[in-house]
């Protein structure tokens, strides 16, 4: 009989006490490795009842209130999920495949509710493969997406489909397409940012692409999160002043990217990052509007993303 080691785990041990020969140890093994497949399939099968059934129910809902349709699209409550699923998890088996898979389940319960779909724009840097695989990766392999060379495409589809999403690049200094101005000066409405990707990352990650997500759905109070809110301003301004006008309206924030514009209100633009949760009701943006600043918006925000210095494998 061999013994547990490196070529002989426990469970083979084991298993061979109980049986005859290695090979019906192995059998047996499949046999249990069958099984739990089985049951994972079934509650996948049960899981997917219990979503037609809240599709259901939010389509009652939203006829008796009018509206005719629902966005299914919830990616607060898909990051409290992973933020869960990830703090239980352990093992050899890493963080993102654990991700990866309930992200593929999560894409196929949104669409079993409705319609869904991605846009993503392919970035001015050339890396269009890393947008659309943090896509690809985050919302599917089965889900209709898109490629646009131009970020104002990726923004028309998705003001024209409450059931697109668009994956633009993260706005950063000297960016050739702040996309984001557009949201910031009103030239599009009714959609806000709403997610970041990729939601894990990993320490040797950190100069892998980052993109953002815009949907018509709700900037949702996870706990941890990022807000981003525009101000518009007369003059130009530094980043110490940028900062300075958000403390003095009791913000933390920090400028992210800044752009000029020229339609006939304001020169400048500047994105703000702010550590948490912001809703459109929130004193703080109305104490923004002071001079210098002529004008403020909540853009959305994300739901902060899992960092692991190593992850399994």
């Amino acid at each position: 009989m061999p013994r547990p080691g490196p070529h002989f785990p426990l469970w083979w041990t084991s298993m061979t006490s109980e049986t005859t020969t290695p090979e019906q140890a192995l059998a047996d093994v499949r046999k249990e490795i069958d099984a739990i497949d089985d049951a994972l399939q079934d509650l996948l099968l049960k899981r997917t009842e219990l979503v037609v059934g809240v599709a259901e129910a939010k389509a009652r809902a939203a006829k008796e209130a009018g509206e005719g349709s629902f966005v299914a699209f919830r990616p607060g409550r898909e990051a409290q999920v992973l933020r869960r699923l990830s703090q239980r998890h352990r093992g050899r088996l890493p963080v993102r495949v654990l991700v990866r898979i309930w992200r593929e389940i999560m894409a196929a319960m949104t669409r079993i509710q409705g319609p869904f779909r991605v846009d993503v724009h392919g970035g001015s840097d050339g890396d269009a493969l890393g947008y659309w695989d943090l896509a690809r990766n985050y919302y599917g392999s089965a889900t209709p997406m898109d490629l646009h060379g131009e970020a104002r495409d990726v923004l028309r589809r998705v003001a024209q489909d409450r059931s697109a999403v668009g994956i633009l690049p993260e706005p950063g200094a000297g960016e050739d397409d702040p996309w984001w101005v557009a949201l910031a000066t009103g030239g599009f409405t009714g959609m806000r940012v709403v997610a970041r990707l990729p939601f894990v990352e990993v320490g040797e990650d950190a100069n892998a692409v980052r993109a953002l997500v815009l949907a018509h759905s709700d900037f949702d109070n996870t706990g941890d999160d990022t807000a981003l809110v525009a101000i518009s301003t007369s003059e130009s301004l530094s980043d110490a002043r940028v900062s300075a006008i958000a403390k003095a309206a009791g913000l933390d924030g920090r400028r992210l990217a800044s752009a000029r514009v020229d339609n006939g209100l304001s020169a400048h633009v500047y994105l703000i990052a702010v550590p948490h949760y912001l809703d459109a009701g929130d004193e703080r943006l109305s104490a923004l509007a002071a001079e210098p600043v002529t004008d403020v918006k909540l853009l959305g925000g994300y739901a902060n993303p899992l960092r692991l210095e190593r992850d399994g494998e």
